[in-house]
């Protein structure tokens, strides 16, 4: 099976990162053609979005 690889900076995305990821699994889960990785990076934002990465990738 194929992969994709979704990479996604972070900055200033606190409090829409989330409906990204919600997204993004739904359409390629829905799909089923392909396997996947979401990679976050927060790039020294001045939000609070890294407790918002570790939330969802807990």
């Amino acid at each position: 099976m194929k992969k994709l690889s979704f990479v996604i900076p972070c900055y200033g995305s606190e409090h829409t990162i989330g409906t990204v990821v919600d997204e993004i699994v739904t359409t390629v889960e829905a799909d089923g053609r392909y396997d996947y990785e979401i990679i976050l990076v927060n790039d020294s934002s001045p939000d609070n979005v890294f407790s918002v990465i570790e939330k969802l990738a807990a």
